[in-house]
Protein backbone atom coordinates (compact mmCIF):
# COMPACT_ATOMS: atom_id res chain seq x y z
CA UNK A 1 0.00 0.00 0.00
CA UNK A 2 2.22 2.49 0.98
CA UNK A 3 4.74 1.68 -2.22
CA UNK A 4 1.80 2.62 -4.29
CA UNK A 5 1.40 5.32 -2.80
CA UNK A 6 4.36 6.77 -3.41
CA UNK A 7 4.07 5.82 -6.86
CA UNK A 8 0.66 8.23 -6.92
CA UNK A 9 2.17 10.98 -5.54
CA UNK A 10 5.22 10.63 -8.23
CA UNK A 11 2.91 10.57 -11.15
CA UNK A 12 0.54 12.71 -10.08
CA UNK A 13 1.61 16.29 -12.10
CA UNK A 14 0.04 14.20 -15.47
CA UNK A 15 -1.34 17.02 -17.63
CA UNK A 16 -4.93 15.10 -17.56
CA UNK A 17 -8.26 16.84 -19.32
CA UNK A 18 -10.74 17.62 -16.83
CA UNK A 19 -12.87 15.16 -18.20
CA UNK A 20 -10.91 12.23 -17.53
CA UNK A 21 -10.45 13.30 -14.39
CA UNK A 22 -9.63 10.21 -11.72
CA UNK A 23 -12.71 9.73 -10.42
CA UNK A 24 -14.36 9.05 -13.56
CA UNK A 25 -15.90 6.04 -15.02
CA UNK A 26 -14.07 2.43 -14.45
CA UNK A 27 -10.40 3.18 -13.83
CA UNK A 28 -9.50 -0.06 -15.75
CA UNK A 29 -11.30 -0.08 -18.71
CA UNK A 30 -9.14 1.93 -21.19
CA UNK A 31 -6.16 0.44 -20.09
CA UNK A 32 -7.22 -2.93 -20.32
CA UNK A 33 -8.41 -1.90 -24.08
CA UNK A 34 -5.05 -0.52 -24.71
CA UNK A 35 -3.85 -3.60 -23.76
CA UNK A 36 -6.06 -5.59 -26.19
CA UNK A 37 -5.37 -2.81 -28.90
CA UNK A 38 -1.82 -2.53 -28.79
CA UNK A 39 0.10 -6.00 -27.57
CA UNK A 40 1.27 -7.97 -30.51
CA UNK A 41 1.02 -11.38 -28.19
CA UNK A 42 -1.25 -14.04 -27.59
CA UNK A 43 -3.11 -12.43 -24.12
CA UNK A 44 -4.69 -15.84 -23.16
CA UNK A 45 -1.06 -17.31 -22.70
CA UNK A 46 -0.46 -14.28 -20.23
CA UNK A 47 -3.98 -15.04 -18.86
CA UNK A 48 -3.31 -18.63 -18.50
CA UNK A 49 -0.31 -18.10 -16.59
CA UNK A 50 -1.75 -15.70 -14.26
CA UNK A 51 -4.37 -18.29 -13.38
CA UNK A 52 -2.49 -20.93 -12.80
CA UNK A 53 -0.27 -19.06 -10.59
CA UNK A 54 -2.89 -17.51 -8.68
CA UNK A 55 -4.36 -21.14 -8.39
CA UNK A 56 -1.19 -22.76 -6.98
CA UNK A 57 -0.30 -20.05 -4.75
CA UNK A 58 -4.05 -20.88 -3.40
CA UNK A 59 -2.77 -24.47 -3.52
CA UNK A 60 0.48 -24.04 -1.26
CA UNK A 61 -2.20 -22.40 1.48
CA UNK A 62 -4.04 -25.40 1.83
CA UNK A 63 -0.62 -27.78 1.65
CA UNK A 64 1.00 -25.42 4.34
CA UNK A 65 -2.30 -25.74 6.56
CA UNK A 66 -2.68 -29.88 5.45
CA UNK A 67 0.81 -30.94 6.21
CA UNK A 68 0.44 -28.78 9.34
CA UNK A 69 -1.87 -30.94 10.82
CA UNK A 70 -0.25 -33.98 9.57
CA UNK A 71 2.79 -33.08 11.21
CA UNK A 72 3.04 -36.53 13.56
CA UNK A 73 2.21 -38.51 10.44
CA UNK A 74 6.09 -38.90 8.74
CA UNK A 75 4.16 -40.53 5.58
CA UNK A 76 1.69 -37.66 5.20
CA UNK A 77 3.97 -35.22 5.69
CA UNK A 78 6.55 -36.02 3.12
CA UNK A 79 3.10 -36.61 0.72
CA UNK A 80 2.09 -32.83 1.38
CA UNK A 81 6.11 -31.89 1.26
CA UNK A 82 6.06 -33.50 -2.50
CA UNK A 83 2.94 -31.39 -3.43
CA UNK A 84 3.64 -28.50 -2.11
CA UNK A 85 7.57 -28.60 -4.24
CA UNK A 86 5.07 -28.72 -7.10
CA UNK A 87 2.57 -26.48 -6.32
CA UNK A 88 5.60 -24.12 -5.30
CA UNK A 89 7.38 -25.04 -8.95
CA UNK A 90 3.87 -24.53 -10.92
CA UNK A 91 3.79 -20.85 -9.49
CA UNK A 92 7.14 -19.68 -9.70
CA UNK A 93 7.18 -21.17 -13.35
CA UNK A 94 3.80 -19.33 -14.59
CA UNK A 95 4.34 -16.34 -12.24
CA UNK A 96 7.57 -15.57 -13.98
CA UNK A 97 6.38 -16.19 -17.31
CA UNK A 98 3.23 -14.12 -16.77
CA UNK A 99 5.63 -10.91 -15.60
CA UNK A 100 8.01 -11.29 -18.15
CA UNK A 101 5.96 -11.54 -21.06
CA UNK A 102 3.48 -8.73 -19.94
CA UNK A 103 6.41 -6.74 -19.29
CA UNK A 104 7.93 -7.54 -23.16
CA UNK A 105 4.34 -6.97 -24.59
CA UNK A 106 4.07 -3.62 -23.30
CA UNK A 107 7.18 -2.28 -23.76
CA UNK A 108 6.81 -3.51 -27.47
CA UNK A 109 3.24 -2.00 -27.26
CA UNK A 110 4.41 1.49 -25.65
CA UNK A 111 7.33 1.86 -27.87
CA UNK A 112 4.95 1.41 -30.98
CA UNK A 113 2.69 4.00 -29.72
CA UNK A 114 5.39 6.03 -29.05
CA UNK A 115 6.69 5.93 -32.82
CA UNK A 116 3.04 5.94 -34.61
CA UNK A 117 2.38 9.06 -32.83
CA UNK A 118 5.80 10.70 -33.27
CA UNK A 119 5.89 9.77 -36.81
CA UNK A 120 1.88 11.43 -36.93
CA UNK A 121 3.41 14.76 -34.99
CA UNK A 122 6.04 15.15 -37.61
CA UNK A 123 3.81 14.60 -40.23
CA UNK A 124 1.69 17.79 -38.49
CA UNK A 125 1.31 21.33 -39.21
CA UNK A 126 4.08 23.72 -37.16
CA UNK A 127 0.07 25.99 -35.97
CA UNK A 128 -0.69 21.93 -34.33
CA UNK A 129 2.28 21.88 -32.31
CA UNK A 130 2.33 25.49 -31.18
CA UNK A 131 -0.85 25.39 -30.04
CA UNK A 132 -0.99 22.28 -28.78
CA UNK A 133 2.66 23.02 -26.60
CA UNK A 134 5.75 21.16 -26.74
CA UNK A 135 5.66 20.45 -22.76
CA UNK A 136 1.68 18.55 -23.52
CA UNK A 137 2.88 16.30 -26.34
CA UNK A 138 6.25 15.66 -24.13
CA UNK A 139 4.37 14.95 -21.09
CA UNK A 140 1.97 12.53 -22.66
CA UNK A 141 5.03 10.21 -24.75
CA UNK A 142 7.36 10.04 -21.81
CA UNK A 143 5.41 10.71 -18.54
CA UNK A 144 2.29 8.87 -19.72
CA UNK A 145 3.84 6.34 -21.76
CA UNK A 146 6.04 5.26 -18.67
CA UNK A 147 3.21 4.67 -16.35
CA UNK A 148 1.25 2.43 -18.74
CA UNK A 149 4.76 0.78 -18.85
CA UNK A 150 4.58 0.27 -14.91
CA UNK A 151 0.85 -0.42 -14.95
CA UNK A 152 1.97 -4.19 -16.43
CA UNK A 153 3.34 -5.75 -14.11
CA UNK A 154 0.61 -4.41 -11.44
CA UNK A 155 -2.25 -5.61 -13.44
CA UNK A 156 -0.08 -9.14 -13.69
CA UNK A 157 0.02 -9.14 -9.63
CA UNK A 158 -3.87 -7.85 -9.38
CA UNK A 159 -5.04 -10.50 -11.47
CA UNK A 160 -2.63 -13.32 -9.64
CA UNK A 161 -4.23 -11.74 -6.54
CA UNK A 162 -7.64 -11.52 -7.42
CA UNK A 163 -7.27 -15.54 -8.13
CA UNK A 164 -5.57 -16.13 -5.25
CA UNK A 165 -8.42 -14.03 -3.19
CA UNK A 166 -11.01 -16.45 -5.12
CA UNK A 167 -9.42 -19.85 -4.50
CA UNK A 168 -8.57 -18.86 -0.42
CA UNK A 169 -12.02 -18.22 -0.47
CA UNK A 170 -13.49 -21.17 -1.95
CA UNK A 171 -11.03 -23.03 0.21
CA UNK A 172 -12.20 -20.72 3.65
CA UNK A 173 -15.94 -21.89 2.28
CA UNK A 174 -15.43 -25.36 2.66
CA UNK A 175 -13.72 -24.96 5.76
CA UNK A 176 -16.54 -23.05 7.24
CA UNK A 177 -19.50 -21.81 5.78
CA UNK A 178 -19.79 -19.42 8.59
CA UNK A 179 -16.38 -18.30 8.74
CA UNK A 180 -16.64 -17.28 4.91
CA UNK A 181 -19.56 -15.73 5.37
CA UNK A 182 -17.66 -13.27 7.87
CA UNK A 183 -14.58 -12.67 6.10
CA UNK A 184 -16.25 -11.81 2.93
CA UNK A 185 -18.78 -9.37 4.20
CA UNK A 186 -15.70 -7.67 6.55
CA UNK A 187 -14.05 -8.11 2.94
CA UNK A 188 -16.81 -6.17 0.86
CA UNK A 189 -17.26 -3.87 3.78
CA UNK A 190 -13.64 -2.59 4.07
CA UNK A 191 -13.05 -2.43 0.36
CA UNK A 192 -16.57 -0.45 -0.15
CA UNK A 193 -15.86 1.87 2.57
CA UNK A 194 -11.91 2.41 1.27
CA UNK A 195 -12.65 3.26 -2.06
CA UNK A 196 -15.23 5.46 -1.23
CA UNK A 197 -12.86 7.63 0.94
CA UNK A 198 -9.95 7.34 -2.02
CA UNK A 199 -12.33 9.65 -4.18
CA UNK A 200 -11.38 11.89 -1.73
CA UNK A 201 -8.03 11.18 -1.76
CA UNK A 202 -7.65 11.56 -5.21
CA UNK A 203 -9.17 15.06 -5.24
CA UNK A 204 -6.38 15.49 -2.68
CA UNK A 205 -3.60 14.59 -4.34
CA UNK A 206 -4.60 16.33 -7.31
CA UNK A 207 -4.64 19.26 -5.37
CA UNK A 208 -1.32 19.01 -4.15
CA UNK A 209 -0.47 18.12 -7.70
CA UNK A 210 -1.85 21.74 -9.31
CA UNK A 211 0.16 23.42 -6.25
CA UNK A 212 3.25 21.46 -6.77
CA UNK A 213 3.10 22.61 -10.61
CA UNK A 214 2.29 26.60 -9.17
CA UNK A 215 6.02 25.69 -7.32
CA UNK A 216 7.62 24.91 -10.37
CA UNK A 217 6.18 27.71 -12.28
CA UNK A 218 7.50 30.06 -9.80
CA UNK A 219 11.08 28.06 -9.29
CA UNK A 220 11.38 28.45 -13.28
CA UNK A 221 10.75 32.13 -13.20
CA UNK A 222 13.58 31.71 -10.81
CA UNK A 223 16.11 30.49 -12.57
CA UNK A 224 14.95 31.62 -15.87
CA UNK A 225 14.87 35.33 -14.88
CA UNK A 226 17.88 35.24 -12.91
CA UNK A 227 19.83 38.18 -14.57
CA UNK A 228 16.80 40.47 -13.99
CA UNK A 229 15.93 39.15 -10.59
CA UNK A 230 19.47 39.56 -9.51
CA UNK A 231 19.38 43.52 -10.77
CA UNK A 232 15.86 44.10 -8.46
CA UNK A 233 15.89 43.52 -5.41
CA UNK A 234 11.77 44.31 -5.19
CA UNK A 235 11.35 42.18 -8.30
CA UNK A 236 13.38 39.34 -6.05
CA UNK A 237 11.60 39.85 -2.97
CA UNK A 238 7.84 40.04 -4.11
CA UNK A 239 8.95 36.70 -6.57
CA UNK A 240 10.08 34.80 -3.00
CA UNK A 241 7.57 35.48 -1.11
CA UNK A 242 5.22 34.20 -4.27
CA UNK A 243 7.52 30.89 -3.90
CA UNK A 244 7.53 31.06 -0.39
CA UNK A 245 3.18 31.05 0.07
CA UNK A 246 2.62 28.30 -3.04
CA UNK A 247 5.59 26.04 -0.32
CA UNK A 248 3.49 26.95 2.75
CA UNK A 249 0.20 26.11 0.50
CA UNK A 250 1.95 22.82 -0.92
CA UNK A 251 2.70 22.00 2.81
CA UNK A 252 -0.84 22.02 3.88
CA UNK A 253 -2.20 19.98 1.09
CA UNK A 254 0.28 17.49 1.33
CA UNK A 255 -0.47 17.35 5.17
CA UNK A 256 -4.11 16.72 4.43
CA UNK A 257 -3.71 14.48 1.85
CA UNK A 258 -0.76 12.64 3.92
CA UNK A 259 -2.70 12.33 6.96
CA UNK A 260 -5.77 10.88 4.90
CA UNK A 261 -3.16 7.76 4.19
CA UNK A 262 -2.97 7.61 7.35
CA UNK A 263 -6.45 6.85 8.07
CA UNK A 264 -6.09 4.60 5.16
CA UNK A 265 -3.01 2.65 6.04
CA UNK A 266 -4.80 2.22 9.69
CA UNK A 267 -8.53 1.48 8.47
CA UNK A 268 -6.63 -1.46 6.76
CA UNK A 269 -4.78 -2.68 9.46
CA UNK A 270 -7.34 -2.11 12.30
CA UNK A 271 -10.31 -4.31 10.20
CA UNK A 272 -7.47 -6.81 9.97
CA UNK A 273 -7.11 -7.45 13.08
CA UNK A 274 -10.54 -7.02 14.29
CA UNK A 275 -11.86 -9.53 11.80
CA UNK A 276 -8.76 -12.21 13.29
CA UNK A 277 -9.96 -11.30 16.44
CA UNK A 278 -13.68 -12.17 14.86
CA UNK A 279 -12.59 -15.18 13.65
CA UNK A 280 -10.79 -16.51 17.15
CA UNK A 281 -13.23 -15.23 19.85
CA UNK A 282 -16.63 -14.98 18.03
CA UNK A 283 -16.90 -17.77 15.63
CA UNK A 284 -16.50 -20.51 18.02
CA UNK A 285 -19.54 -19.03 19.33
CA UNK A 286 -21.25 -18.85 16.41
CA UNK A 287 -21.03 -22.57 15.31
CA UNK A 288 -19.08 -25.42 16.54
CA UNK A 289 -15.68 -25.12 15.46
CA UNK A 290 -12.64 -27.74 16.00
CA UNK A 291 -9.32 -25.66 16.92
CA UNK A 292 -8.08 -27.16 14.08
CA UNK A 293 -10.45 -24.83 11.80
CA UNK A 294 -9.81 -21.95 13.68
CA UNK A 295 -6.33 -21.97 13.03
CA UNK A 296 -6.64 -22.97 9.04
CA UNK A 297 -9.50 -19.82 8.51
CA UNK A 298 -6.76 -17.39 10.81
CA UNK A 299 -3.93 -18.63 8.63
CA UNK A 300 -6.12 -17.97 5.59
CA UNK A 301 -7.06 -14.58 6.16
CA UNK A 302 -3.50 -13.71 7.16
CA UNK A 303 -2.57 -15.31 3.59
CA UNK A 304 -5.12 -12.74 2.01
CA UNK A 305 -4.11 -9.82 3.43
CA UNK A 306 -1.62 -9.19 0.75
CA UNK A 307 -3.79 -9.66 -2.28
CA UNK A 308 -6.37 -7.40 -0.43
CA UNK A 309 -4.28 -4.87 0.01
CA UNK A 310 -2.82 -5.30 -3.34
CA UNK A 311 -5.78 -5.39 -5.52
CA UNK A 312 -7.32 -2.27 -3.70
CA UNK A 313 -4.08 -0.20 -3.12
CA UNK A 314 -3.98 -1.18 -7.08
CA UNK A 315 -6.53 1.13 -7.77
CA UNK A 316 -5.31 4.76 -8.57
CA UNK A 317 -2.36 3.60 -10.14
CA UNK A 318 -4.86 2.24 -12.28
CA UNK A 319 -6.79 5.29 -12.50
CA UNK A 320 -3.75 7.05 -13.52
CA UNK A 321 -2.73 4.90 -15.67
CA UNK A 322 -6.37 4.67 -17.73
CA UNK A 323 -5.86 8.37 -17.66
CA UNK A 324 -2.35 7.88 -19.54
CA UNK A 325 -3.83 6.01 -22.15
CA UNK A 326 -7.11 8.78 -22.61
CA UNK A 327 -4.15 11.68 -23.11
CA UNK A 328 -1.78 9.42 -25.61
CA UNK A 329 -5.24 8.10 -27.26
CA UNK A 330 -6.88 12.01 -27.21
CA UNK A 331 -3.41 13.62 -28.44
CA UNK A 332 -3.41 10.20 -31.84
CA UNK A 333 -6.99 11.81 -32.49
CA UNK A 334 -5.96 14.97 -32.68
CA UNK A 335 -3.31 14.55 -34.92
CA UNK A 336 -5.46 11.98 -37.18
CA UNK A 337 -8.19 15.08 -37.13
CA UNK A 338 -5.57 16.83 -39.27
CA UNK A 339 -6.18 14.65 -42.33
CA UNK A 340 -2.64 13.66 -42.57
CA UNK A 341 -1.34 13.21 -45.91
CA UNK A 342 0.28 10.08 -46.38
CA UNK A 343 1.49 10.91 -50.03
CA UNK A 344 5.40 9.79 -50.76
CA UNK A 345 7.52 12.70 -50.99
CA UNK A 346 7.96 13.20 -54.62
CA UNK A 347 12.10 13.56 -55.40
CA UNK A 348 11.25 14.68 -59.52
CA UNK A 349 9.52 17.75 -58.17
CA UNK A 350 11.71 18.55 -55.44
CA UNK A 351 14.53 18.81 -58.02
CA UNK A 352 12.59 20.68 -60.51
CA UNK A 353 11.08 23.35 -57.58
CA UNK A 354 14.94 23.66 -56.80
CA UNK A 355 15.88 24.91 -60.15
CA UNK A 356 13.09 27.67 -59.79
CA UNK A 357 13.98 31.07 -61.15
CA UNK A 358 11.23 33.10 -59.38
CA UNK A 359 8.80 32.36 -56.46
CA UNK A 360 5.94 35.12 -56.63
CA UNK A 361 3.42 35.72 -53.73
CA UNK A 362 -0.40 37.16 -54.80
CA UNK A 363 -2.44 38.46 -52.86
CA UNK A 364 -1.33 36.40 -49.82
CA UNK A 365 -2.90 36.53 -46.34
CA UNK A 366 -2.67 34.67 -43.23
CA UNK A 367 -4.40 34.88 -39.90
CA UNK A 368 -3.83 33.26 -36.24
CA UNK A 369 -7.29 31.90 -34.88
CA UNK A 370 -7.99 34.41 -31.99
CA UNK A 371 -9.38 31.67 -29.81
CA UNK A 372 -6.26 30.08 -29.99
CA UNK A 373 -3.19 33.06 -30.26
CA UNK A 374 -5.20 34.64 -27.59
CA UNK A 375 -5.89 38.33 -30.11
CA UNK A 376 -6.34 38.89 -33.88
CA UNK A 377 -3.23 38.96 -35.55
CA UNK A 378 -3.08 39.01 -40.04
CA UNK A 379 -0.36 39.64 -42.25
CA UNK A 380 -0.65 40.80 -45.94
CA UNK A 381 -1.99 40.89 -48.84
CA UNK A 382 1.15 40.23 -49.53
CA UNK A 383 2.28 40.67 -53.21
CA UNK A 384 6.29 40.32 -53.64
CA UNK A 385 8.93 38.28 -55.28
CA UNK A 386 11.95 35.86 -54.70
CA UNK A 387 14.32 35.72 -57.31
CA UNK A 388 16.79 33.16 -57.76
CA UNK A 389 20.26 34.03 -56.54
CA UNK A 390 18.84 37.45 -54.86
CA UNK A 391 19.65 38.42 -51.25
CA UNK A 392 16.31 39.44 -49.65
CA UNK A 393 16.34 42.16 -46.63
CA UNK A 394 13.43 41.86 -44.31
CA UNK A 395 13.12 44.38 -41.93
CA UNK A 396 10.32 46.11 -39.56
CA UNK A 397 9.76 46.50 -35.74
CA UNK A 398 8.97 44.20 -32.88
CA UNK A 399 5.47 42.70 -33.72
CA UNK A 400 5.17 43.92 -37.34
CA UNK A 401 4.71 40.05 -38.54
CA UNK A 402 8.53 39.72 -39.80
CA UNK A 403 8.49 35.66 -38.51
CA UNK A 404 4.94 34.97 -39.39
CA UNK A 405 5.63 36.13 -43.04
CA UNK A 406 8.64 33.96 -42.66
CA UNK A 407 6.77 31.18 -42.36
CA UNK A 408 4.57 32.00 -44.52
CA UNK A 409 7.42 31.73 -47.02
CA UNK A 410 8.30 28.69 -45.90
CA UNK A 411 5.39 26.97 -46.21
CA UNK A 412 5.32 26.42 -42.61
CA UNK A 413 1.67 28.35 -42.35
CA UNK A 414 -0.62 27.83 -45.13
CA UNK A 415 -2.31 30.97 -46.57
CA UNK A 416 -5.50 31.53 -45.71
CA UNK A 417 -6.14 33.60 -49.15
CA UNK A 418 -4.31 34.29 -52.11
CA UNK A 419 -1.42 32.31 -54.14
CA UNK A 420 2.24 31.16 -54.19
CA UNK A 421 3.20 30.70 -57.73
CA UNK A 422 6.87 29.26 -58.24
CA UNK A 423 7.60 29.84 -61.81
CA UNK A 424 3.84 30.52 -62.86
CA UNK A 425 2.91 26.88 -60.94
CA UNK A 426 0.94 27.17 -57.85
CA UNK A 427 1.91 25.59 -54.83
CA UNK A 428 -0.88 23.56 -53.22
CA UNK A 429 -1.06 21.22 -50.20
CA UNK A 430 -0.78 18.27 -52.40
CA UNK A 431 3.16 19.69 -53.36
CA UNK A 432 3.85 21.31 -50.14
CA UNK A 433 6.42 18.87 -48.40
CA UNK A 434 8.21 19.43 -51.72
CA UNK A 435 8.29 23.29 -51.50
CA UNK A 436 8.99 23.32 -47.99
CA UNK A 437 12.27 21.20 -48.60
CA UNK A 438 13.72 24.43 -50.83
CA UNK A 439 14.56 25.88 -47.69
CA UNK A 440 17.25 25.83 -44.96
CA UNK A 441 16.31 27.36 -41.74
CA UNK A 442 17.65 29.17 -38.69
CA UNK A 443 14.83 31.04 -36.88
CA UNK A 444 15.64 33.29 -34.26
CA UNK A 445 14.62 30.34 -31.84
CA UNK A 446 16.49 27.96 -33.95
CA UNK A 447 17.21 24.50 -32.51
CA UNK A 448 21.42 23.24 -32.38
CA UNK A 449 20.95 19.75 -34.19
CA UNK A 450 23.85 17.67 -32.29
CA UNK A 451 23.69 15.50 -35.15
CA UNK A 452 23.69 16.41 -39.04
CA UNK A 453 20.57 14.60 -39.55
CA UNK A 454 19.34 13.85 -42.70
CA UNK A 455 23.45 14.27 -44.09
CA UNK A 456 24.57 10.40 -44.63
CA UNK A 457 28.02 11.37 -46.43
CA UNK A 458 29.74 14.24 -44.62
CA UNK A 459 32.72 15.32 -46.13
CA UNK A 460 34.91 15.89 -43.30
CA UNK A 461 37.22 18.58 -44.77
CA UNK A 462 34.61 20.78 -45.69
CA UNK A 463 33.39 20.42 -42.53
CA UNK A 464 36.54 20.86 -40.81
CA UNK A 465 36.75 23.99 -42.97
CA UNK A 466 33.43 25.50 -42.28
CA UNK A 467 34.20 25.24 -38.76
CA UNK A 468 37.85 27.19 -39.05
CA UNK A 469 35.41 30.18 -41.40
CA UNK A 470 33.62 30.04 -38.44
CA UNK A 471 36.03 29.92 -35.42
CA UNK A 472 34.98 26.99 -33.80
CA UNK A 473 37.59 24.83 -34.78
CA UNK A 474 38.61 24.67 -31.26
CA UNK A 475 35.05 25.02 -29.16
CA UNK A 476 34.01 21.68 -31.21
CA UNK A 477 33.94 19.45 -33.93
CA UNK A 478 32.24 16.51 -35.51
CA UNK A 479 32.91 13.31 -34.49
CA UNK A 480 31.15 9.68 -34.37
CA UNK A 481 28.80 11.23 -35.85
CA UNK A 482 28.06 14.34 -33.47
CA UNK A 483 29.55 17.18 -32.62
CA UNK A 484 31.19 16.72 -29.73
CA UNK A 485 30.09 19.69 -27.84
CA UNK A 486 27.06 22.46 -28.50
CA UNK A 487 27.21 23.56 -24.95
CA UNK A 488 28.34 27.27 -26.86
CA UNK A 489 27.38 30.77 -26.53
CA UNK A 490 23.98 31.64 -28.68
CA UNK A 491 26.52 33.74 -31.51
CA UNK A 492 28.59 30.51 -31.35
CA UNK A 493 25.52 28.02 -31.78
CA UNK A 494 24.17 30.32 -34.38
CA UNK A 495 27.24 29.81 -36.36
CA UNK A 496 27.23 25.98 -35.92
CA UNK A 497 23.93 26.40 -37.19
CA UNK A 498 25.11 27.78 -39.95
CA UNK A 499 27.78 25.32 -40.71
CA UNK A 500 24.73 22.68 -40.87
CA UNK A 501 22.70 24.66 -43.11
CA UNK A 502 25.56 25.44 -45.45
CA UNK A 503 26.38 21.59 -45.44
CA UNK A 504 22.50 20.77 -46.42
CA UNK A 505 22.73 22.48 -49.30
CA UNK A 506 19.38 23.90 -50.14
CA UNK A 507 18.56 26.82 -53.09
CA UNK A 508 17.02 28.79 -50.25
CA UNK A 509 18.96 29.97 -46.62
CA UNK A 510 16.98 31.50 -44.13
CA UNK A 511 18.57 33.87 -41.79
CA UNK A 512 16.20 35.07 -38.67
CA UNK A 513 18.41 38.08 -36.86
CA UNK A 514 21.33 36.13 -37.38
CA UNK A 515 23.96 38.33 -37.13
CA UNK A 516 22.06 39.82 -33.84
CA UNK A 517 24.28 38.05 -31.36
CA UNK A 518 27.83 38.29 -33.26
CA UNK A 519 30.48 40.54 -32.27
CA UNK A 520 31.13 43.62 -34.70
CA UNK A 521 33.60 41.79 -36.77
CA UNK A 522 31.55 38.20 -36.88
CA UNK A 523 28.86 41.05 -37.80
CA UNK A 524 30.84 42.87 -40.60
CA UNK A 525 32.13 39.81 -42.25
CA UNK A 526 28.56 37.72 -42.27
CA UNK A 527 27.29 40.95 -44.63
CA UNK A 528 29.99 41.69 -46.51
CA UNK A 529 31.67 38.78 -47.20
CA UNK A 530 29.31 35.29 -46.62
CA UNK A 531 26.11 36.52 -48.06
CA UNK A 532 27.70 37.66 -51.02
CA UNK A 533 29.81 34.68 -51.69
CA UNK A 534 26.51 32.45 -50.92
CA UNK A 535 25.35 34.61 -53.29
CA UNK A 536 27.85 34.04 -56.18
CA UNK A 537 26.98 30.30 -55.71
CA UNK A 538 23.48 30.92 -56.58
CA UNK A 539 21.58 30.72 -53.40
CA UNK A 540 18.87 32.68 -52.50
CA UNK A 541 19.14 34.57 -49.22
CA UNK A 542 16.57 35.85 -47.02
CA UNK A 543 17.51 37.65 -43.70
CA UNK A 544 15.34 39.07 -41.30
CA UNK A 545 17.26 42.28 -40.01
CA UNK A 546 17.94 45.65 -38.06
CA UNK A 547 21.20 46.28 -39.25
CA UNK A 548 20.20 49.23 -41.71
CA UNK A 549 23.92 49.95 -41.92
CA UNK A 550 24.23 47.17 -44.42
CA UNK A 551 21.41 47.48 -46.03
CA UNK A 552 23.14 48.34 -49.42
CA UNK A 553 24.34 44.42 -49.63
CA UNK A 554 21.24 43.26 -50.61
CA UNK A 555 19.35 42.98 -53.74
CA UNK A 556 15.46 43.35 -52.08
CA UNK A 557 14.44 45.31 -49.00
CA UNK A 558 10.80 44.77 -47.58
CA UNK A 559 9.68 46.62 -44.57
CA UNK A 560 6.74 45.53 -42.50
CA UNK A 561 4.41 47.40 -40.43
CA UNK A 562 1.54 45.62 -38.89
CA UNK A 563 1.30 42.52 -41.02
CA UNK A 564 1.63 45.01 -43.96
CA UNK A 565 4.54 45.84 -46.38
CA UNK A 566 5.18 49.38 -46.48
CA UNK A 567 8.34 49.39 -48.47
CA UNK A 568 9.38 46.83 -51.16
CA UNK A 569 11.96 47.71 -53.05
CA UNK A 570 14.03 45.94 -55.51
CA UNK A 571 17.64 46.64 -56.48
CA UNK A 572 17.78 48.73 -53.00
CA UNK A 573 21.21 50.09 -52.78
CA UNK A 574 22.29 52.60 -50.43
CA UNK A 575 19.03 54.86 -50.91
CA UNK A 576 17.21 51.77 -48.48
Amino acid sequence: MLVIKRQLRYHGNLNVESEFAPSSGNPIMKLLEFFNRELEISKSSILGSTTIAGAASAVLLAVINSGAEMAANQEMKDHYFWIFIASFLLFFITKKFALSAASVAVEAAVRKVRIRIADKIRRSELSFVENMGRSSMFTRLTQDANLISQSAVIIINASQSAIVLVTTLIYVAWLSPVGFLIITVALCTGSILYLANNRKNADAFEAVNRKESEFFDALNHLLSGFKEVKVNTKKSDRLFEHIERISEETEQLKVTSGLRFVVDFMFSQVSFYLLLAIIVFILPQLEPTHYTIVIKLTASTLFIIGPVNLLVGAIPIFTLADVAVRNLYKLESELDAQGLSDQPFNVRLANRMAAFQEIRFENVTFAYDAKESGGEFSVGPLNFFIKRGNILFLTGGNGSGKSTVLKVITGLYYPVSGRILIDSVPVNRANYPEFRNLFSLIFSDFHLFDRLYGLEDVDEDTLDELLRLMQLENKTSYQDGHFTDINLSTGQKKRLAFIAATLEDKPINIFDEWAADQDATFRAFFYEKILPDMRARGKTLICVTHDDRYFHECDHLIKMEMGKVVIDDDHAGTTA
